[in-house]
């Protein structure tokens, strides 16, 4: 599964993935993320540290990076997933620059997109909004090219300890940009949007929710592409065997060619072998729930 990361510079992107990443690090109710890459486990755990202990935050992302993570559950590796985050200012380039079209490809095919927007800066700044608007408009684009594939959406309001997000006119402000986009995607039943504040500092807040949320919907899509598989090679091995008779397995082995019988349990195999990845995935998208229950959807 890729998972997308994308927000205006200085949004909290950077600062976000190291707090996300020591954060479920440590586990979260039986679930854990660990890097493929020693690299960038030690770099991710070091910048965390030095946000919370010396209050010291990362240079914003001047390039796209990519890393690969594992989600755990119990200790057993359960899904892997790749994580990207996009640097700021590719949202301001033409789109036929490199890195424009790369974004808007990969919007187009990955798994899970989060959205990172300043509240702060929605709130204060009357040009921020501006900006957003053309960040929705990206994003709407390539809902619009996806087709109809599950596809989990978070809308993360950084630095939410900076504005009084219990006060309804501060929340109507910094939500008024994604009005269009939430109101488009609970119209859709393959989208699964939700809107949470994060706080990236010392006292992180709310940074385990985007990433368990696209994890919990990228494998519920997962599970559901298997379970598709699996019936349909039933279905082909039901047909298989209405077509299995004595005549058609003796003159088979003459031609040297496959029998009706052959083909029906060669379905039934790959259809054994598809349950058995997809078993593994019903127990930890369920513990999934539980962990967000309370998290809202649109």
């Amino acid at each position: 599964m890729d998972i997308v990361m994308l927000g205006h510079s200085a949004a909290g992107k950077t600062t976000y993935i190291s707090l996300m990443y020591a954060a479920m690090n440590r586990g979260i109710g039986g679930f854990s993320v660990h890097a493929n890459q020693y690299g960038h486990h030690a770099s991710l755990i070091n910048a965390a540290d030095a946000i919370v202990r010396q209050r010291r935050y990362p240079d914003p992302s001047d390039q796209r990076s990519v890393f690969d993570f594992v989600l755990r559950h119990h200790g057993e590796d359960v899904f892997p997933f790749r994580w990207r985050d996009y640097r700021g200012g590719a949202l301001r380039e033409r789109s036929t620059s490199p890195q424009a079209a790369q974004l808007h490809e990969d919007l187009k095919t990955c798994g899970g997109i989060v959205v990172f927007c300043d509240s702060y800066r929605l709130w204060h700044e009357p040009g921020a909004a501006r900006d957003v608007r053309q960040l929705v408009s990206h994003i709407q684009r390539a809902l619009d090219a996806r087709g109809e594939s599950v596809t989990p959406l978070v809308i993360a309001f950084t630095k939410a300890d900076l504005v009084d997000i219990d006060n309804d006119e501060v929340i109507a402000r910094i939500a008024e940009p994604f009005v269009p986009l939430i109101e488009a995607v609970a119209q859709t039943e393959h989208i699964m949007g939700t809107a949470i504040p994060v706080a990236c500092g010392p006292g992180p807040v709310n940074v385990e929710v985007p990433v368990l949320w696209c994890l919990r919907f990228g494998i519920i899509g997962r599970a559901m592409q298997l379970q598709k598989s699996i019936e349909e090679k039933i279905a082909a091995a039901e047909y298989a065997a209405q077509r299995d008779t004595l005549t058609d397995r003796f003159f088979s082995w003459l031609n040297d060619e496959p029998s009706w019988n052959s083909i029906g349990q060669g379905h039934l195999r790959d259809a054994q072998a598809e349950y058995e990845l997809f078993e593994p995935l019903v127990e930890p998208a369920n513990q999934l729930g539980e962990v967000l229950d309370g998290v809202s959807g649109f």
